[in-house]
This record gives structure tokens, C-alpha cells and sequence, in this order.
């Protein structure tokens, strides 16, 4: 599959003979050519956006071209892709994300705006097509396969079926469907997945996986049922194991789940990796802002033992294969010019980018002409009908119940880490008809509460989340986006939930009564400010968190504590859930 991007083949031949002049020639650089691995002296000659030669140490051009870039000795590889981003997790609408981070290589990125489409529906997807047109970053996009995730198990903005998957597909731009998470939905061939997985097959789309824990006769299965990639991988092993049933991994490095380093562990042994790529999934303003984007997931990589130039071609031409692209990925003729250059070959700053063969970032700076307003306007998202002082944040005992303690299903993550957890009955003391933790500094309220007017809340009681004092509460909350609130003081978690609702969402921390919050006015998941902005207020919050926390929560801490498609104990705004087998538990064993 190409890209959109129109070429006049007669035009780029006419260059290539040296009939014509190019527009741009990059000179005096060392090129990577990420079809044989070899490195050579080169010069690269580009017109209309593509490259029409690439001409070796020695060979002049037959016409000078119109501008010429010296490379100084440095490295030219092909721009970084993405294969699979959520743009609301970096808390930046589309157009600030690229000006963010082209400047680290990073030149497409594939995204599914599933976070969007669980606030604002279809509306929200397009608003991100829109958005990305002004910006100079490639950006492809996904029609969301799980909104909600699970139907019946919790309650969000909107909820897509086959109708609107299809709607979707239909833009301009959507290159897929985006992670089918419902992985029970496709090996049980239900309904609802089976006719979203058709409306990408009658369109020769993309069909994106969403896989964790799944091994044995269910991966085979979820294959046979249309996924080809997954990005969910938790050990070493079941890399392999994906790998050897034709699954295509994408090894991730985010701000939330951050395994690759053994996950490498999983394919550098194997004598071919053409199935491997990376990804970041979900990465915030700040951890963009001082390491980095794709290339931070490179040289990650090659700490983990995979040669330099292979990270590469991983980053750049594995990806545009993935997905089909037969322009993208490579510096060569015929291919879009997505380049960039670089001091060495292990995932540092570029000291030059280029799309499309205009420079666009040089020395760690985005030299963009396009100019960035705050024009954008979205509604408040935030309608917390049910949140309407501290106590509502109080977990009271059933009614009628009058025994001074209650047996109470206690969230417990198996070990530190872990992202998944189970529940424990535990026995609570009971006081003024409500469960007590404050003798028990382990223990943490945590609830879900619907923000779409619904009115629905769930509270519960967690152990070992390492909230000491006070409370964090978020819209930032995979995949329903509705509020999440970690606490240990009811007025605290009010605190916090109300400058939500004020600001339209966010992520905010409470301690003393005193609140430092990131406001997201888009769909409670995106700033309207830069990335400078952005990075400015999670670090303001984050030194918050540290305070609540000993050092020990990072500031999207509770984004999956909602997230039923985990296999796993989790809270949504209609209780607690068994993610293993998708069904219902009791907060109180009576």
C-alpha cells in the first residue's frame, strides 16, 4: 500500500536520468541503507518529496539540484515510525505533539484514537484527523475497535460497532482497525468483534492486535481470527512464542509499561526479526521533552543487545512493512524523503529531520513555518452528577449492616510492579457506617466515577499502591476515561475531583488541602499548550505525587486501574471486575 502522498512518476524519472534539476541534495553524510546494512559515503538527491537517487562517493550529478544541505560526516537513516501511539497519551492535541517530536526523528506515527472515541465518539475522531493536518508529522490513523472495551462492564461516552468502525475506515488517512483488545470477543467469535474485524478485511485494512497473556490454542486462535500484531507482550517468552505464529511484535517502551529490556530478550537470539518493530503506546509531554520519542525505544534496544543499525531499520523499514507501506521506511528511490541526520547510530538527537525533503527540526529545534494557535474549542467533558462533597468518596457499608467490621474484597497486586492484581477478602473495622483503612497505612479508597452524567460510581480499597497521604485523581483512565480517584482522606479526594470538573479534566494531586493539577480542556485527555507547557505542569504535579507517594508513583500511576480487558481484578464505575473471565465481584463479602 502506498501512502497518499502523490507522485508524478514521468517527473521523478526525468530527475533520476539528470534531465531535470532536484530540488534538495544532502551531501557529505554517511548512509545507512536498512536493505543491506551496509554503510557508505553518499549523496542523496530528492525532488517533490521523493528520493530519485542515491548516488555513491564519486558520482556527481548530471544537474546541479536547486538546494543543497551539507551533512557534516554525520549519518543519514530514514525517519522514525511509530507503529502504534495513542496522541492523547502524550496530553497533546495533534498539531503540538509534531512540533514535539520531530525534532528526535520520529517522522510517522500510526495512532489509535480509541481514547477520544470513548469521550467523544466519532466527533473525537475526526477532531484528531482534522487537528493532524496541521502539522508536518505523518500521521496515520486507526479506526478504534474497543469502544467501550468490554460492553456491559463499564460505561462510557460513546460506543462503536461495526457502523461506526466503518464510518471510520472510510476517512481519509484511517489505515486500519486499532487494537482489538476483546481478544475473548474474537476467539469466541462474538458478535460485535466478528463484524468489526470483517468491515477492515472487505477493505484490505490493517487489523491491529491487543494480546497480553494470550498463548496456546487462544493464540492461535486470536490469529486465525484476524489480528496480525501485538504490542502486549509481558515476558521474553511469549515474544517467541508470537513470533513463531506469524504475529508481528511491536516492542514498547512507554511512560506507563516500560519491559523492553527483556522483552529483547524474546527475538535477539533468533536469526531473522522482519517481524519485530517498536512502539511507544502511551508517553507524556514530559518524558518527550528531555528522552525522547522512537529513538529513546532504539537505544533502549540496543542496551538490550540489539546491533545499532538493525534498531534502526527495526524503527524505520520493519515498521512501514508492517502496515504495508511501500514508500515509507527506506532512502532509496521512489521513497517518500523522510530522513534524518544523526552523530552516531544509537538513538540520540538528530542534528537534522527532514519530511518530505524540507527541513523540519535541525539541532533538537522544530524550524516548522506553521504556526501554532489556541484556536481549538471542545466542550466540557467532566459531568460528575454524583460527586457532590467528601462524602461521596465514603465506601458505606451496606444498609442495615451493624457489625463493627466487614469482610471487604481488597485489590492486592501479586508483587511490587505488577500491573495486574487480585482480590482478597479481608476483614475492615467499621466506623460511623463506613469502612475505615486509617490504621492500616498499606491500605487506599479508590474509585471509579462514571463522567458522563450517568451518575454511576464504584469504591473500593486497595493494597500496597503506596499512597501515604492525601489523593490523586484522574481523567486519564484506560480505556473508559472516567474519573479515577486514589485517596486516603475523603475531603482530599473531593479536593480533587471538583478542580477536574472545573477544568474540563486533567490529573490532579491534593496534599493539606493545597492542589497542583495538568489541566486537559480536550476531552480530558489533551492540553491546548505546548509541549513545554505540558511538561512544565506534570513535573509540578509529579513532585506532588513523590510527596504523597515516598518517590514511588509516577504521575499516570492509576491510568489502568480501570481497564477491564486486563486479565486481572480491576474497578470500573459499575464495580469491581474480574478481567480473566469478564464478570462481576462483590466490593463486601456478606
Amino acid at each position: 500500500m502506498r501512502t497518499r502522498k502523490a507522485k508524478d512518476t514521468r517527473k521523478l524519472i526525468q530527475a533520476a536520468l539528470g534531465q531535470i534539476p532536484c530540488d534538495l541534495t544532502i551531501s557529505n553524510i554517511r548512509l545507512l541503507n536498512v536493505f543491506t546494512g551496509e554503510i557508505y559515503p553518499a549523496s542523496v538527491d530528492v525532488l517533490d518529496g521523493f528520493v530519485v537517487r542515491v548516488r555513491e562517493e564519486g558520482v556527481e550529478a548530471a544537474v546541479p539540484a536547486r538546494d543543497h544541505y551539507d551533512g557534516k560526516g554525520n549519518y543519514l537513516i530514514p525517519g522514525f515510525i511509530d507503529a502504534h501511539m495513542h496522541v492523547e497519551s502524550t496530553m497533546m492535541i495533534p498539531e503540538n505533539l509534531s512540533r514535539a517530536i520531530l525534532p528526535w526523528g520520529t517522522t510517522t506515527i500510526c495512532t489509535d484514537p480509541h481514547e477520544i472515541g470513548n469521550v467523544m465518539g466519532v466527533e473525537g475522531v475526526k477532531f484528531m484527523l482534522e487537528n493532524a493536518k496541521k502539522s508536518r508529522l505523518r500521521q496515520y490513523v486507526l479506526a478504534p475497535s474497543s469502544v467501550p472495551s468490554v460492553p456491559g462492564i463499564e460505561t462510557t461516552g460513546a460506543v462503536f460497532l461495526a457502523k461506526e468502525v466503518g464510518e471510520i475506515l472510510d476517512m481519509d488517512d484511517v489505515v486500519g482497525v486499532a487494537e482489538i483488545m476483546d481478544y475473548v470477543g474474537v476467539i469466541q467469535c462474538s458478535d460485535r468483534m466478528t463484524s468489526i474485524i470483517e468491515e477492515g478485511v472487505k477493505r484490505g485494512m490493517f487489523l491491529q492486535g491487543h494480546a497480553p497473556f494470550v498463548t496456546g490454542a487462544a493464540l492461535a486462535a486470536y490469529r486465525i481470527g484476524g489480528p496480525v500484531s501485538d504490542h502486549e507482550s509481558t515476558c521474553a517468552a511469549e515474544v517467541t512464542e508470537k513470533l513463531r505464529n506469524g504475529v508481528h511484535i511491536n516492542l514498547r517502551a512507554s511512560s506507563i509499561v516500560d519491559n523492553l529490556s527483556f522483552l529483547v530478550d524474546g527475538c535477539k537470539d533468533h536469526p531473522w526479526r522482519d517481524f519485530v518493530s517498536f512502539c511507544t503506546d502511551d508517553v507524556h509531554a514530559s518524558d518527550l521533552l528531555t528522552v525522547g520519542h522512537i529513538n529513546r525505544v532504539v537505544g533502549k534496544a540496543i542496551e538490550a543487545g540489539i546491533d545499532g543499525k538493525e534498531a534502526i531499520k527495526l524503527a524505520t523499514l520493519n515498521a512501514a512493512r508492517e502496515y504495508g507501506f511501500d514508500d515509507l521506511g527506506a532512502i532509496a528511490p521512489g521513497y517518500i524523503a523522510d530522513m534524518q541526520l544523526v552523530p552516531e547510530l544509537n538513538g540520540c538527537r538528530p542534528a537534522a529531520v527532514f519530511v518530505e525533503g524540507e527541513l523540519a527540526a535541525e539541532n533538537g529545534v522544530y524550524v516548522g513555518a506553521d504556526a501554532w494557535k489556541k484556536d481549538v474549542t471542545l466542550p466540557n467533558t467532566v459531568n460528575i452528577p454524583q460527586i457532590t462533597g467528601p462524602e461521596s468518596f465514603e465506601l458505606r457499608v451496606p444498609e442495615g449492616y451493624t457489625g463493627s467490621t466487614i469482610t471487604v474484597n481488597v485489590l492486592t497486586p501479586p508483587f511490587e510492579g505488577a500491573i495486574v492484581r487480585t482480590a482478597i477478602p479481608t476483614e475492615l473495622p467499621v466506623k460511623d457506617g463506613k469502612v475505615d483503612i486509617s490504621a492500616d497505612p498499606t491500605l487506599d479508597f479508590v474509585c471509579c466515577a462514571n463522567r458522563y452524567g450517568t451518575g454511576t460510581k464504584t469504591i473500593a480499597v486497595y493494597r500496597n499502591f503506596h499512597l501515604d497521604k492525601g489523593a490523586i485523581a484522574s481523567t486519564i483512565s484506560h480505556d473508559s476515561h472516567n474519573l479515577t480517584v486514589i485517596y486516603r482522606d475523603e475531603r482530599e479526594a473531593w479536593l480533587a475531583a471538583d478542580t477536574l470538573r472545573r477544568y474540563g479534566g486533567g490529573v490532579c494531586a491534593v496534599l493539606e488541602g493545597e492542589e497542583s493539577h495538568i489541566a486537559l480542556p480536550a476531552a480530558g485527555l489533551m492540553s491546548l499548550s505546548t509541549c513545554e507547557e505540558v511538561a512544565a505542569q506534570i513535573d509540578e504535579v509529579q513532585e506532588k505525587i513523590n510527596r504523597l507517594s515516598g518517590n514511588r508513583l509516577p504521575v499516570l500511576a492509576s491510568a489502568i486501574l480501570a481497564l477491564p480487558v486486563l486479565p486481572s481484578v480491576v474497578i470500573t464505575d459499575l464495580g469491581l471486575v474480574d478481567g480473566s473471565n469478564q464478570t462481576f465481584i462483590p466490593v463486601f463479602i456478606q
